[in-house]
């Protein structure tokens, strides 16, 4: 009996198998984004050499499709800034994640991202955002940007507990009260919004940069009765704070009585 069918079945075995390990991007920028980073301009990319792709920098490549980059299952910090990019679902699986840069996107539905409790710094900045829902479970994140998209409800934001930078300006905020419990934020930018009430802010004690340009601010007693305990206190902030108020209705009294006395506690204004 010949050996050559025998043979001829084991190669073909082998050469599907090969197929089936090997990557597909669909979208050709995103491909020679992880060959760059690959130094492999023509070969074949197969599963193994994927997973050798840690760190990728693909902003501003007009990307459209992340297809084929779920492969690249140890990525730990990726870079996708300004591209044309919209469906997520292709890093939904990358659990190794601690770095990731979306912002200026077309991104709307950010659940794929619910299962990469490894991020620490995520941006998504310039997007369609609406609900925050899918980084609720997200309790590593440390830097968090979502500026320019369409945020109301912070309430997904609540038990983010080592948050220390926080960036929310030109969204559709009113309501602050979820961050009352997140206390460890440093730099806070909630700029161009519709804030009345700054109570909730309260209870924050190493905020040292606190935006809140262009929102609906009349009174400011809580930010100086809050100041003042600190500055009669622990100091933890009131000396170091830098307050923007710029663009608020402030009322006579916050003119005239509580914008000099948050500088006599040494906080910085612009107003």
């Amino acid at each position: 009996m010949s050996c050559r069918p025998v043979l001829a079945a084991a190669l073909l075995v082998l050469a599907c198998t090969a197929n089936l390990a090997a990557a597909t991007f669909t979208d050709k920028n995103l491909e020679a984004a992880v060959r760059a980073v690959l130094q492999e301009p023509k070969a074949e990319l197969t599963e193994e050499k994927l997973n050798n792709v840690f760190i990728l920098d693909a902003a501003g490549k007009g990307i459209q499709s992340l297809a084929g980059l779920e492969k690249c299952k140890n990525l730990a910090e990726l870079k996708l800034a300004r591209n044309q990019i919209a469906d997520l679902k292709p890093l939904k699986d990358l659990t190794n994640l601690q770095s990731l840069d979306l912002s200026g996107n077309k991104i709307s539905d950010i659940s794929p991202l619910s299962g990469l409790k490894s991020l620490q710094y995520l941006e998504l900045s310039g997007n369609q955002v609406e609900k925050l829902d899918a980084l609720s479970g997200l309790t590593s994140l440390m830097s968090l940007y979502l500026n320019g998209n369409k945020v109301a409800d912070l309430k997904p934001l609540a038990g983010l507990s080592k948050l220390a930078s926080l960036s929310l300006g030109k969204n559709q905020i009113k309501d602050l009260t979820p961050l009352a419990k997140v206390n460890r934020i440093r730099t806070l930018d909630l700029n161009d919004n519709q804030i009345e009430d700054v109570a909730p802010l309260t209870g924050q004690t190493e905020v040292t940069l606190l935006m809140l340009e262009g929102n609906k601010i009349k009174d400011l007693k809580a930010l100086l009765d809050w100041a003042k305990k600190d500055a009669e206190g622990q100091k933890r902030f009131a000396p170091y704070l830098r307050l923007y108020l710029k663009g608020n209705p402030l009322s006579d009294e916050a003119r005239s009585k509580q914008l000099p006395a948050l500088k006599a506690l040494g906080v910085r204004l612009e107003s």
